[in-house]
């Protein structure tokens, strides 16, 4: 983990590459050629004595500032030693010297989560990984170029036009590369960026391929999750510093935590009943492996006390209460490793949403004989809105306000028919569209404190495994993640497997809101409302409802990138 930055033309590196100190705390470094500027604050995991950056090659022709992690640089560079000579044992120099042998086509032979700037003095090359694990942002107005991990950074110099669009109205997210902030982007995973003269041409070097090839049988499926399971953690478990694991209790966390053991897991808990707390499920877990389990129990006055922090962290009013607990674990694990691995992405890969047994099962209703010829009459019977296109069925299932003008859905759309099966369809959909903010969510909240965050179901090779599995693989009847709940099998207790109480991480927000908190947050909406903003309608979702959380949070953000009336 790393912030890094750089300017082609009139610019402050210093000022850019101070407001990512957050981001490396052990470590700073520059390179200046001309018009052009690399900055990188370091946190220091791989190669504590020799990987300061900004690194070189051996002719000091190509410059390097990389934020991130090349999980197989051991290989790589075995395969590079016979024609490059290295000076440091990083994986950041392997990226150099691979740029040397294999141009721009040394993407595809990374496994990693990395953000980089490579400079040969004439043009940057910037790369951002497949799964946008580690986040890059960028202004170009032809006179000069910027780029940086955060968006704070790139605010040094450009100035903060605040954007609140229907992108943000439907998804309470920016989308595709779009970010809340006028002129900047957001480099999108997957894709690499070429400047000339300060113009720059963005390229995709990898997506999800949809795929109709012939099947196997299952234990053959199964018996290559598991080994690329143990695989890609064993290579995220490469550190010179100690690493833990956020354990939440579901069945994801719980399998990288048997799989990697490490001396200490780290949860966050809300004891408010069995509605809200998975603790009983990761005490079984860490129990299990021999883990020291440490536990956060933040409280309504910790989040009012410390909510403003998380937006400015964020750069965005990221609408899902989740980032109340992985800031909170980021704290409590600070003090005592440097690196934790998570849990996230299986559940867009695998199939584990309960939202996609709801539109598989309303897909397999309309299939049934009987009620083929008489679906005007189920809509009459339930709703007007069900039995229509999938894709019109799934958009309604997962936006959080309207779309009057159909952009949105528009984009939804295409993205959808790229897959074949209605699974594969839901998952590919939502890693594009609402899986970007929730894995930027969780590198800043790791970021905030100094910690980098690991993510084994987003190695590559398990992701493309997962979208060439047959549909019944992923979801069987109404059991979701089928697949990997079989490769778990003799690896996580059975009470975690065979659990049917997914909660995911619920915060009581709400609860606070009606509460502790009751003034604070109306006071938050009502000064919102009296703002010129395209606020989302639509009712209420029920006790989990996010609306009050995403306007608390837009306020927030208002006050603190446009109204500067709230300091960090």
């Amino acid at each position: 983990m790393s912030g890094i930055a750089g300017v082609w033309g009139d610019g402050d590196i210093r000022a850019m590459t101070d407001a990512l100190a957050h981001r490396g705390p052990d470590d700073h470094g520059y390179h200046e050629d001309g018009a052009l500027k690399l900055g990188i604050r370091r946190l220091g995991v791989i190669d504590l004595v020799t990987g300061h950056q900004p690194i070189r090659n051996e002719d000091s022709t190509l410059w390097i500032v990389h934020n991130g992690e090349i999980f197989n640089y051991r290989e790589l560079r075995r395969e590079l030693e016979p024609r490059h000579t290295f000076y440091t044992d990083s994986d950041t120099e392997v990226i150099v010297h691979a740029y040397e042998e294999w141009g721009r086509d040394c993407l595809r032979r990374f496994m990693g989560m990395f953000a980089f700037a490579l400079w040969d003095g004439r043009e940057l090359f910037i790369a951002r990984d497949r799964l946008g694990e580690k986040p890059l942002y960028y202004y170009a107005d032809g006179k000069r170029f910027l780029f940086a991990s955060e968006v704070k950074a790139l605010l040094t110099e450009v100035p903060a036009e605040l954007v609140v669009d229907e992108e943000y109205q439907v998804f309470e997210a920016p989308l595709l590369g779009n970010t809340m902030f006028k002129n900047i982007r957001s480099l999108d995973p997957g894709c690499s960026m070429v400047v000339r003269d300060r113009h720059p041409t963005v390229t995709r070097y990898w997506d999800i391929e949809p795929y109709d090839g012939p099947e196997r049988k299952e234990s053959e499926y199964v018996e290559e999750l598991r080994w690329l399971l143990r695989d890609a953690v064993r290579l995220r478990l490469r550190s010179d510093v100690p690493l833990g694991v956020f354990l939440s209790g579901g069945l994801d966390s719980s399998l990288i935590a048997c799989l990697a053991k490490p001396e200490k897991v780290f949860s966050c808990r809300f004891a408010l009943g069995e509605r809200y707390d998975e603790f009983d499920y990761a005490r079984i877990v860490a129990r299990h492996v021999g883990a020291e389990h440490l536990v956060i129990e933040p409280t309504a006055e910790d989040f009012r006390a410390g909510f403003p922090q998380v937006i400015y962290h964020l750069d965005y009013p990221i609408a899902t209460p989740s980032s109340i607990a992985e800031f909170a674990l980021g704290r409590l694990a600070k003090p005592h490793v440097k690196v934790v691995l998570g849990g996230q992405g299986a559940d867009e890969i695998f199939g584990g949403y309960v939202r996609y047994l709801l539109m598989l099962e309303e897909a397999r209703i309309a299939e049934v004989p009987i009620l083929k010829s008489y679906l005007p009459l189920a809509r009459h019977f339930w709703s007007e809105r069900m039995f229509r296109p999938h894709g019109e069925r799934y958009f309604d299932l997962v936006k959080r306000g309207d779309d009057p003008s159909g952009r949105v859905f528009a984009l939804f759309s295409g993205l959808f028919e790229k897959q074949r099966s209605l699974v594969d369809r839901m998952g590919y959909t939502d890693l594009k569209l609402t899986f970007p903010s929730l894995i930027t969510m969780n590198d800043k909240a790791a970021a905030a404190v100094g910690l980098e965050n690991r993510t084994p179901f987003l190695d590559h090779r398990i992701v493309e495994f997962a979208f060439r599995l047959p549909m019944e693989m992923k979801v069987r009847g109404f059991t979701t993640k089928y697949i990997l709940r079989e490769a778990a099998r003799g690896i996580v207790p059975d009470a975690v497997i065979d659990r049917e109480d997914k909660k995911g991480l619920v915060v009581p927000v709400n609860r606070w809101f009606d509460h502790e908190l009751r003034g604070w947050s109306t006071g938050l909406i009502d000064s919102l409302s009296k703002r010129n903003l395209p606020l989302k309608q639509g009712g209420s979702r029920g006790e989990f409802d996010r609306a009050r959380y995403a306007a608390v949070s837009l306020e927030l953000w208002l006050r603190i990138f446009k109204d500067h009336s709230v300091r960090i």
